[in-house]
């Protein structure tokens, strides 16, 4: 009888155990969702610096291209017509024409307001008498940027003005 009680005994601790190691408990059934945020700051927006004056006069109104081409021509020293407006992320094409006597360029001054700089656009090579040449400009944020002559910088100048909707 002894050996009867044992092995009931022996029974009723195993399904003891049993019953707890397969037991449900409501916290042991939730599954945990973790959700990792990455606090990341987004980029910051360029912002256009303040341009140098242009140092020729400008034009009273400003022209705007045909077909995405700005055509400037240069004489006396002079751009004709160096006000422009244009559409902010529309890549324009600016063909100069040297109908002078001596070489010129253009370059315009970049989102950092100088000149000489990487982010500056410029004509590949010095334009001699007689020749064109052309430079994509594309901006992508709205302002006046100022564009000038390398090599007649006090006399040669003029403004791009970029709106944020088509001119």
């Amino acid at each position: 009888m002894v050996k009867a009680r044992a092995s009931a005994l022996g029974v009723v601790l195993a399904l003891a155990v049993l019953l707890v190691a397969c037991g449900s408990d409501d916290k042991a059934d939730t599954l945990s969702t973790v959700t990792v945020t990455q606090n990341t700051a987004p980029a910051p927006t360029p912002q256009l610096q303040r341009q140098p004056d242009p140092t020729q006069e400008l034009d009273g109104t400003a022209s705007k291209p045909l077909d995405r081409v700005i055509s400037i021509g240069i004489s006396e020293t002079k751009f004709a017509p160096n006000r422009w407006a244009v559409a902010v992320d529309e890549p324009i094409t600016i063909r100069v024409t040297n109908n002078d006597s001596q070489q010129h360029n253009l370059r315009i001054a970049g989102l950092d307001g100088e000149y000489e700089t990487m982010d500056d656009a410029v004509t590949d090579q010095p334009l001699l008498p007689g020749q064109s040449g052309e430079l994509t400009f594309a901006p992508q944020v709205p302002g006046n940027y100022t564009f000038r002559c390398d090599f007649h910088p006090a006399n040669m100048g003029g403004r791009i003005e970029v709106s944020a909707a088509a001119p």
